[in-house]
């Protein structure tokens, strides 16, 4: 009898932790009067990235102008060049906007809260309570850390606007029937990352922005010349952040995992793979559309390019331990391996039917690859010769 007297106090301490736990949790979960969940703190998002970006002095105004106008000329001459892959230039490039990392970091700030305002305008008010509150904090500097870190490589961006709605009318300022325009497409070199690459690896100063404009300049062809384009990646972007908050705006109070509740959270869950597979699929073409275009135009138009080439290679090599596991963890070395294979699909259309066949991804939604003929692109060309 006196053995089993340690079992029952084990049990009875369990019971006790149990109960505080659950009441804990209970206390946590409870809503605060007057308060609202938010998804994400900007200001907070804001000020990690900030602090990780490891910007020491910030770009002057009047230098980012002056390397601004320097770099619109280049663009202006290397614009034309890309009809020899794309067939014809784009229309219109935006100008070049030269931005130190701080610069970066506030652009970006601005293209979440695009991404995310849909999925906040669905979710609805909800109440705040401490759980919610330590989410939120701990996500926001998630998100910042990620935003600091991209800021100290990102050399240069093309932000096309997406996830806004297209130019409506609404009343403004107390007049009725005044349109809201849409932002423009934007641009964009960090210039404290291109100079760090220049000096770090001894690549050629002009070279080096020609590359930059001419990858990012097909970035502007892609969605310029493809109205379609931008609306759809839009909307892909739009379902999938609406689905994964979607599962949560149901019932409040979850009664346990029934059958058709798991069998609700596969199909949401297969739903988001899905569309994870198609914008992974369309970004790995854009991306490696450009960089066929940065590496056959760049080669023929801009001297010192194999030198210029070794300077990349050299930077990627180079990678400490601790980049390469930031890289990992944020998802960005996948990324960057989608680059890669999109621009070998590329190279497989070149070589089975030239620019022509290439440039037909540019044609429709459905003339996109899915994740699996960027992987196989014979696949593609069998299914794209196959419907005629």
């Amino acid at each position: 009898m006196p053995a089993k007297r340690p079992l029952i106090r084990r049990t009875v301490a369990l019971a006790a932790v149990g109960g505080a736990v659950a009441l804990s949790l209970k206390a946590l979960s409870r809503p605060r009067p007057g308060a609202e969940h938010r998804l994400m703190d900007w200001d907070a998002v804001r000020r990690s990235a900030r602090a990780r970006s490891g910007q020491q002095v910030p770009l002057r105004r009047d230098q980012a102008e002056r390397l601004a106008a320097r770099y619109d000329a280049i663009a202006a001459e290397m614009v034309p060049l890309i009809a020899e892959v794309c067939g014809a230039p784009p229309a219109a490039v935006p100008r070049v906007t030269v931005l130190d990392r701080h610069g970066f970091i506030d652009a970006n700030l601005e293209i979440v809260r695009r991404l995310l305002e849909p999925a906040e305008e669905m979710r609805g008010p909800i109440p705040e309570t401490t759980l919610t509150a330590l989410g939120r904090r701990l996500t926001s500097r998630y998100v910042g850390e990620v935003l600091g870190f991209m800021a100290q490589r990102v050399l240069g961006q093309y932000d096309p606007v997406l996830m806004l709605p297209v130019p409506a009318f609404v009343p403004a300022a107390g007049r009725a029937g005044d349109e809201v325009e849409r932002p423009p497409a934007a641009l964009y070199l960090v210039e404290p990352n291109v100079v760090m690459l220049e000096r770090g690896q001894d690549a050629p100063p002009e070279a080096l922005r020609r590359w930059l404009i001419l990858h990012e300049a097909t970035h502007a062809w892609q969605f310029e010349a493809h109205p379609w384009l931008g609306p759809h990646l839009g909307s892909l972007m739009n379902e999938l952040v609406a689905s994964g908050i979607g599962e949560g705006t149901g019932d409040p109070e979850p009664r346990g995992l029934t059958s058709e509740a798991l069998r609700r959270m596969g199909v949401a869950v297969a739903g988001q793979l899905r569309g994870i597979g198609r914008l992974q699929a369309i970004m790995s073409v854009l991306e490696g559309y450009s960089n066929l275009v940065m590496h056959r135009v760049g080669r023929g138009h801009i001297e010192d390019f194999d030198k210029l080439e070794a300077a990349f290679h050299r930077r990627q090599a180079e990678r400490s331990l601790i980049e390469r596991l930031i890289l990992g963890l944020t998802g960005i070395s996948l990324k960057m391996r989608q680059y890669d294979l999109g621009e070998r699909f590329c190279e497989a259309l070149i070589a089975a039917g030239g620019y022509r066949l290439l440039n037909r991804v540019w044609d429709s939604p459905e003339m996109m690859p899915t994740m699996a003929e960027v992987r196989a692109p014979d696949r593609w060309i069998a299914r794209i010769r196959r419907n005629g």
